[in-house]
């Protein structure tokens, strides 16, 4: 009992695989903090300047770590996080940048709560755990300086301890959401009719099939539960894994599409990208080199 638990333990956290999941994840991961960062600069002096509503906590906390005070301090935190989602989605020290992105991220975030949703807490926490990871093992520019032009599309083989750390947080998020939704609009069938009615948070306003349409309704709300559930539950299944990405990902387009929710969307997606077989992409990518240059070899040094 014991050899068969060792033996499972090493294979889910220590026997090496590619690592194209999570240079996938870092890519994602790295546009979303890029698009984040930019639509703050759109909004900065409303929203995060001088002239901001912010929360009384902010002035009297001023032993805060990076305290950004001005419309002057938070402009140049969002140039430097810019800078870092650049870093990230090429893959030019990503670790490092991953976690310059997180510093900057909770103080920005940190000037004003108010205007924080789920798609901010999600995305800074991705970001500091994908910094834990090797992302930068495949597709990015450290490869390249490392072995190569040739070597951008190959990966090296890393362990997977960290991938699994970003795995429960997707599980967690999806479990706990599927858990919270236990109320009587969700049991009834109604709560997506509620959730598509309010105002302030419809992309591109009301749309009656989705509020009006009793079976419409019906079938996007329970699905959404059945979805979640599935997500929070089975994702560590193998053979059901692909389809449970699909769904994921058809799930937060459609949220994406109908409701303004920030960029939760795009950092679950950047999640749900640790999920995807790794084998499989190394396997498809080396059939495509292979087919455009017979004679390259793979190659897979290791990521140290």
């Amino acid at each position: 009992m014991s050899e068969a638990l060792r033996t499972f333990g090493h294979r889910l956290f220590v026997a090496e695989r590619s690592a194209w999941p999570l240079a996938i994840a870092r890519v994602v991961i790295g546009v979303a903090i890029l698009l984040w960062t930019l639509t703050m600069m759109l909004d900065l002096r409303a929203l995060l300047g001088d002239d901001a509503l912010v929360g009384v906590e902010f002035a009297d906390d001023l032993d805060r770590f990076l305290p950004l005070d001005s419309t002057l301090t938070v402009g140049v935190a969002l140039l430097a996080l810019i800078t870092a989602g650049i870093a990230i989605i090429v893959g030019w020290r990503p670790s490092l940048w991953l976690v310059v992105a997180f510093v900057l991220l909770v103080a920005i975030q940190r000037r004003n709560t108010m205007i924080l949703n789920s798609g901010d807490i999600i995305l800074r926490n991705l970001t500091l755990l994908l910094a834990l990871t090797p992302t930068g093992a495949a597709m990015s520019v450290d490869r390249i300086r490392r072995h190569g032009r040739a070597a951008f599309w190959t990966s090296a083989q890393v362990a997977p301890w960290g991938l699994r750390v970003v795995q429960l947080q997707m599980i967690v998020v999806y479990f706990f959401a599927f858990w919270s939704k236990s109320g009587e609009l969700w049991q009834n069938g109604t709560a997506v009719s509620t959730a598509f009615r309010l105002q302030d948070l419809q992309r591109f306003g009301e749309w009656s099939v989705l509020v009006d349409d009793i079976w419409v309704v019906a079938f996007l709300t329970w699905s959404t539960l059945v979805v979640e559930l599935a997500l929070g539950t089975l994702l560590w299944v193998r053979r059901l894994r692909p389809a449970l990405i699909v769904f994921g990902v058809l799930l937060h387009v459609m949220i994406d599409t109908f409701v303004l929710v920030g960029f939760f969307g795009i950092a679950m997606v950047a999640g749900l990208a640790t999920f995807l077989d790794a084998d499989r992409l190394d396997t498809l990518v080396a059939r495509r080199r292979a087919d455009r240059a017979p004679d390259v070899e793979p190659i897979t040094q290791p990521a140290h």
